[in-house]
């Protein structure tokens, strides 16, 4: 299949915006922008995962053709966008009834997914596999603008001190690029941790930041300079307490430590009334980790023990599933002082978890929505 690398010299004096995994999230994407006053001077680089886990995937994939069709907008695929499109490529006969099963799945999870909203457009229903069969050709014939541009979109884009790529880089550069399989470019899971060390930057997104932070989860972008790899994704669509992550590089050839970020999160906001002191020894319990044994339960919450750690923490009920398994958890309580601004994730009879500046934890103070 071969790679497709974008390959530009960028100007000194330009601005360079880099997003990732949006995730179909158009108002976390347009906010993060008008945060960072993106003008037509910036150059934005978009690192895939357009659409799906978010509720405006179609819309999202839209505004941003509008973008790319202003010039000073570079988009490369993500593993998600191309998953897709295999998926829609592939509905035949034989794999209708696994297709319409993850349609079933997305609704379940997040109430739509990109090819629901591209049927709903059409006015059509998809409810057996006989639909989806009856309606595929109707479907990708009135969007073959916007599957041809996620189609078009390549592995990476190369400058002169950066590579983006949506997963990760499989080798120190791109040689023998028309021999190599583009998804282990999109699809790298825990790249930070891989043994190479790169000539130029790597930015990424793919694998939500949060998952590397082992004791107090966080979510802004993480820059390892040994390795010369930056991950940005904040875990927009992913994570309850997810932001869309936007990084400024304000020159080609800045230092890696003139390199600033913005985030949205959409969550709503309240202003801490007391002082609190950052707790020790705290646990994040994350998805690469997250196998619990529950003891007992009392008003909503379930006390329990992690089982790697044996850390035992009560954990909000309705974040455990699967029976023995907790969503992204932590009893970390932030260090706040009065009058601090603070996004909440969720209120419960114990306590907020709460945002602060990125980082998630337990906030018990009084507070003014």
């Amino acid at each position: 299949m071969g790679l497709n690398i974008d390959k530009r010299d960028i100007p000194s004096g330009k601005r360079i915006l880099v997003t990732s995994d949006i995730h179909g999230h158009i108002d976390h994407l347009k906010n993060v922008l008008e945060k960072a006053h993106f003008c037509d001077s910036d150059l934005l680089v978009i690192v895939g995962d357009i659409v799906e886990k978010g509720p405006h995937s179609l819309e999202t994939l839209r505004y941003v053709m509008s973008l790319y069709e202003k010039g000073n907008v570079a988009v490369t695929m993500g593993n998600v966008d191309l998953w897709r499109l295999w998926m829609i490529d592939g509905i035949s006969e034989g794999s209708a009834g696994d297709f319409l099963g993850y349609l079933l799945s997305q609704r379940a999870w997040k109430g739509t997914n990109f090819y629901d909203e591209m049927a709903a457009e059409c006015g059509v229903s998809l409810d057996s596999p006989e639909d989806i069969l009856r309606t595929k050709d109707a479907i990708c014939s009135h969007f073959k603008p916007e599957l041809d541009f996620l189609r078009s979109r390549p592995t990476a884009l190369e400058t002169q001190n950066y590579i983006f790529v949506h997963g990760g880089m499989t080798q120190k550069n791109f040689e023998n690029a028309e021999e190599l399989d583009p998804y282990g470019f999109l699809k790298y899971d825990n790249f930070m941790s891989c043994e190479l060390c790169f000539d130029k930057y790597i930015v990424v997104g793919h694998w939500p930041i949060t998952l590397y932070s082992e004791k107090i989860p966080q979510s802004n972008p993480v820059i390892n300079r040994q390795k010369k790899i930056i991950s940005i994704d904040g875990g927009c669509g992913l994570k309850s307490d997810g932001q869309l992550n936007l990084i400024e590089i304000p020159d080609i050839n800045c230092k890696v430590g003139e390199i600033k970020h913005y985030s949205y999160d959409g969550l709503p906001v309240c202003i801490a009334l007391e002082d609190q002191e950052a707790s020790a020894d705290s646990l994040h319990i994350k998805w690469t980790d997250n196998e619990i044994k529950e003891l007992e339960t009392e008003d909503g919450f379930t006390y329990a023990e992690h089982v790697s750690t044996g850390k035992r923490l009560w954990i909000c009920s309705d974040y455990i599933y699967q029976e023995h398994h907790s969503n992204d958890f932590t009893d970390y309580a932030l260090p706040v002082k009065k009058g601090d601004r603070l996004s909440v994730v969720k209120v419960t009879s114990r306590g907020i978890i709460a945002k602060k500046d990125g980082v998630t934890g337990w906030y018990y103070g009084k507070i003014k929505e």
